[in-house]
């Protein structure tokens, strides 16, 4: 049983089904923040090793839920995979395992954004699959010889491909394991991802059920754990509930910075939502849901509507110099967090 990735701390799983979805390429993304020129712009660092610098504005491509209920896609891969020798291929709690030859394996997971990663790393390079961004990583330094891709599919969750030796952490070679986890996470990508051609798994949701926020616990719908992802780190008892004009707020706050999440209680969407005085604002799509940005010169507001109406929102605010650039690109992991505990009732 291979060891598990463990930057990204909080397992979020996906059920149901979802409206159908083509294969057709969607328009080139774009970075979350607004104007280059009147606020700071987030570069990603060189390794790879950032959070994700394009909108989130694509559908999930694989069902997030883990064991054998996330892997009723197997079936229809297997085909695909055959070229690289395909032996089996079964859905365990870390991910969607397939076997190869000599003893070699990798295994598909798909509920956890693209993180920022903070951790030290053995490798942590930028890789391009299928013309798709992302990282090639590993935690351990050698004789360990776990290998993973990462890449960066544009929606609430990444694609992710371990690859390693069924038998030992310390069997085979790192190389050879990083160029499987590549090959796989291409045959992946090129099915199911549409940014690369494919058509998302049938069972995908990609949307709340309408009545999700009903009586919700604000501190749970953006929940610490979620705030974690983008180095706010208040903990359970640092959140703070309140109650602003259009509904409940959640506060999370450390000297870096302070995320405030917050739901509408009434159902007028956007509309009934005013953007931030002075804020520059960016309509746009988060997932498959009307979102909108709103930039000041320290924050930046993530607000979607769900198709009840109902606005969720992120506003996260730099305290720290070196958060500023980061406003949008936080606010928008936190809620990708935050909408795939929605979806898959686990906050």
């Amino acid at each position: 049983m291979p060891r598990w990735p463990y930057f990204l701390a909080v397992a979020l799983l996906l059920t149901g089904c979802s409206g159908a979805i083509d294969g057709k390429a969607f328009r080139e993304g774009s970075a979350p923040g607004t104007s280059e020129a009147k606020y700071p712009r987030y570069e990603p660092p060189a390794d790879g090793s950032g959070f994700s610098d394009q909108v989130l504005d694509q559908p999930l491509a694989l069902p997030a839920k883990r064991g054998e209920e996330g892997c009723d896609w197997l079936e229809s891969i297997k085909p695909d995979l055959q070229p690289l020798g395909l032996t089996s291929a079964k859905g365990v709690l870390s991910g969607c395992q397939f076997e190869f030859p000599d003893n070699k394996g990798a295994q598909v997971h798909a509920y956890s954004p693209y993180g920022w990663i903070t951790q030290d790393s053995a490798v942590m390079e930028p890789v391009e699959i299928a013309g798709i961004k992302g990282r090639t990583y590993a935690f351990d330094p050698e004789p360990v010889t776990f290998c993973s891709v990462n890449m960066d599919v544009r929606a609430y969750a990444s694609i992710a491909v371990d690859a390693y030796d069924v038998n030992s952490d310390e069997a085979g070679t790192r190389a050879e394991h990083c160029e499987l986890a590549k090959k796989v996470a291409e045959v992946v990508l090129k099915k199911f991802v549409p940014l690369a051609g494919g058509k998302p798994a049938p069972s995908t949701v990609q949307e709340p059920a309408a009545e999700v926020l009903k009586s919700a616990d604000i501190c749970e719908v953006v929940k610490f754990t979620h705030t974690n992802y983008a180095g706010v780190n208040a903990g359970r008892e640092g959140a703070q509930k309140g109650e602003g004009p259009l509904g409940p707020t959640c506060t999370h706050e450390v000297p870096y910075a302070k995320a405030v999440g917050m739901y509408t209680t009434g159902a007028g969407g956007l509309e009934a939502v005013p953007p931030k005085p002075g804020a520059e604002v960016r309509n746009g799509q988060f997932g498959t849901l009307k979102a909108r940005f709103e930039q000041t010169a320290e924050s930046c507001a993530l607000s979607v509507q769900l198709s009840n109406g109902q606005v969720v929102q992120v506003d996260f605010v730099g305290k720290k110099k070196e958060a500023m650039p980061r406003t949008c690109v936080s606010a928008q992991l936190i809620l990708s967090v935050s909408m795939l505990g929605l979806i898959t009732g686990d906050s």
